[in-house]
């Protein structure tokens, strides 16, 4: 049924054949004339220029805000109709204009346009390098004639006031690939590395040197088909992707916050481990009197180290009790410790018997090793405190 009505209306007229309508030429002679009195701007690189923001922007960079008249024609051109003649030249003498870094070629109107209608821009070149011996007017024409059409050159022997930089305004195509160096050589068979600087340049395509893209939407780039990639070219273009995303992602590349357990890569192969060393039994030897169940002989038995739960003392205590449970190991270190304090405080009092604190030396003696003994039976339980 859709298919029999799309016939139908294909096989319609639609007005194609009806009679043509005639318009007068006074009509539109009042727009002819005010078309006249425009300028057409051609934003180079669409994708980040909009049109609506070009046409509010220009005006003021001009200072003709309220004196000019922006409005689209299609989807490439901008026409700014303006209100003199001499609004008009001002801004034409003032080129190239530029908007968020890219250029807008302008050239103002044609009734008829030709092929070639903005197509080109103009730009001042500064020539850095020449010679001082060789520096004249025919050297920088024949220089500036190798990048393209010559409009004016800002150099005059009699008249110039400095020579380091000689300006020259080009004619390019917009399409042209710039070239900031030339080399040249002279009859006397001395050379020279030239430089060219534009004027007003923000940003061109690193891959191709044009003025109308960036180099993420360069045409001339290479690209692989990826069902044609090799995994390991695959895998080598993916790192190097990870790498340039972490450079442009990371706040500070020494900052310790970024180390984590996955910031170092794990070694393609295991160390080698390294065999338990042997017992020494002089060392065992020697720790024997802390160990008083472990025997120097039985050394040989063992092949690696085995270490002894040591049964710990119960001590019955309450919620409220401030005594902690000691070990075997800490209540023989007091023993000897305690041992030592009393055989040294015997020492004193057999060579000094008279002395008149030999009692009170007995008496913490006797002291200490009820508390030892105490320790031994299961320790002491103080009562809770009333409250």
């Amino acid at each position: 049924m859709a298919d029999e009505m799309w016939n139908e209306i294909q096989n319609l007229v639609l007005g194609r054949d009806d009679p043509e309508i005639l318009i007068p030429h006074s009509a539109y002679a009042a727009a002819i004339t005010r078309n006249r009195l425009s300028l057409i701007a051609r934003p180079l690189n669409p994708s980040v220029q909009n049109f609506q923001t070009v046409i509010s922007s220009l005006p003021r960079s001009w200072g003709l805000a309220s004196q000019v008249h922006g409005r689209v024609l299609d989807g490439t051109f901008i026409q700014f109709l303006f209100q003199s003649e001499v609004d008009l030249i001002s801004v034409q003498r003032r080129e190239p204009w530029i908007f968020n870094n890219w250029f807008v070629a302008v050239q103002r109107w044609e009734d008829f346009p030709s092929l070639d209608f903005l197509t080109t821009i103009d730009l001042w070149v500064q020539i850095r390098g020449i010679p001082l011996p060789y520096v004249s007017d025919e050297t920088v024409v024949l220089i500036a004639e190798r990048l393209g059409e010559i409009v004016t050159v800002d150099f005059h022997e009699a008249t110039t006031t400095q020579i380091a930089c000689i300006r020259v305004r080009i004619r390019f195509g917009i399409t042209d690939c710039l070239r900031f160096f030339r080399r040249i050589r002279f009859r006397s068979g001395e050379t020279a590395m030239i430089r060219f600087q534009y004027e007003r340049l923000r940003r061109i395509c690193s891959n191709c040197y044009r003025m109308t893209h960036h180099r993420i939407q360069c045409p001339f780039l290479q690209r692989i088909p990826i069902n044609r990639v090799n995994p390991a070219i695959s895998e080598r273009l993916d790192q190097n992707r990870v790498v340039q995303n972490d450079e442009l992602n990371r706040d500070d590349i020494n900052s310790q916050s970024h180390i984590s357990d996955t910031s170092f890569p794990a070694p393609r192969s295991q160390p080698p481990r390294v065999e338990t060393p042997p017992l020494n039994p002089e060392e065992i030897a020697a720790a024997s009197p802390y160990f008083p169940e472990f025997k120097a002989e039985n050394v040989q038995h063992f092949a690696v180290p085995i270490p002894k739960r040591v049964s710990s003392i119960r001590v019955q205590s309450s919620n409220c009790s401030n005594v902690t449970p000691f070990n075997d190991h800490e209540s023989t270190a007091k023993e000897i410790k305690n041992a030592g304090i009393g055989q040294t405080s015997k020492f004193e009092v057999g060579e000094s018997s008279k002395h008149p604190r030999s009692e009170i030396a007995k008496d913490k003696e006797r002291k200490q090793k009820q508390k030892i003994q105490e320790y031994k039976d299961g320790g002491i339980q103080i009562p809770p405190k009333k409250r």
